[in-house]
């Protein structure tokens, strides 16, 4: 009888250990999300640190038409409704402190053919049934790589209309002396940054330190200019920074009348800045920590 007792309150406990730990994994995973660079925009979601944007779209069978005819034709309406959704997200993404996507449309039918033309290439990702026969289908853009929008708005028709209006300013290392790190992060907490695709590093005197002007968006593996991260220990993760980042903290944002993009580095983090291998700004290896 009494070890009949003791094995019920031995699974009791031991039921409780599994439900705390469950507990603890699901608080760390949500803590985790908090602290991702996800930005809502409309029916998408920005992912600044992994370069993607994912969008939804919602589609509901015809009256009188059942069975897989129905499914097909609720799919379609979903990928449309997608298309549609992506467009309106694609404007609202911040090209740098002034300007979004929108403003660039509106501006030149050529670059509304060319984001539509985009738009139309996504990626279906992942396609849910719901118990009314809805379908919910969800797409994936890339925002960075090759085929993404950064790139696409590097193209030269348009690249004239995004490209910074200060000159490009780099001081390359002497040969055997720059710093042996292999990408930066830049700590930008506090002050009311906001990602976006085109952001700028300037130093303490007004030079640029850092644009998509000097990164190479045709190499292999490249993926967008800036990744963001919600902490440093997030950002250190980042593949793109490899093993040996260095850490230096923004001394202000640079003023805007839009939202703050671009950081001003004083004098000691400009003087490291300055000292990085070149790879390491034409690779594109650099990520701001924001709020």
């Amino acid at each position: 009888m009494k070890q009949g007792v003791v094995a019920t309150r031995k699974r009791k406990y031991s039921l409780l250990a599994l439900l705390c730990l469950l507990f603890l994994v699901m608080t760390s995973l949500a803590r985790g999300q908090d602290e991702g660079m996800i930005e809502e925009v409309g029916l998408g979601r920005i992912d600044w640190g992994n370069g993607l944007i994912y969008v939804v779209g919602y589609g509901a069978p015809p009256k009188g038409v059942s069975g897989p005819q129905a499914r097909l034709m609720a799919r379609g309406a979903a990928k449309a409704d997608a298309y549609r959704n992506a467009a309106e997200v694609l404007n609202g993404v911040r090209v740098n402190s002034e300007t979004y996507v929108r403003n660039y449309v509106m501006q030149s039918d050529e670059i509304r053919v060319v984001v539509e033309g985009f738009v139309q290439g996504a990626r279906i990702i992942n396609v849910n049934q719901l118990l009314d026969g809805t379908i919910e289908l969800t797409i994936e853009l890339p925002l960075g790589g090759q085929a993404g929008l950064t790139s696409l708005l590097n193209r030269p028709e348009i690249a004239e209309r995004i490209s910074p209006s200060s000159p490009a300013f780099y001081e390359y290392p002497a040969t055997g002396v720059s710093a042996p790190y292999t990408g930066v992060i830049i700590d930008a907490r506090n002050l009311g940054i906001k990602p976006a695709l085109y952001p700028q590093v300037f130093d303490y005197e007004g030079n640029l330190l850092y644009a998509a002007t000097m990164v190479n968006m045709a190499r292999p593996g490249f993926t967008t200019i800036v990744a963001y991260a919600r902490s440093v220990d997030l950002a250190r993760n980042l593949p793109r920074l490899g093993t040996n980042p260095l850490v230096l903290t923004a001394d202000s944002a640079v003023p805007a009348e839009g939202e703050r993009t671009d950081l001003v580095l004083g004098v000691e983090a400009t003087r490291q800045f300055r000292r990085l291998n070149p790879e390491v700004i034409k690779n594109g290896a650099v990520a701001f920590v924001i709020d």
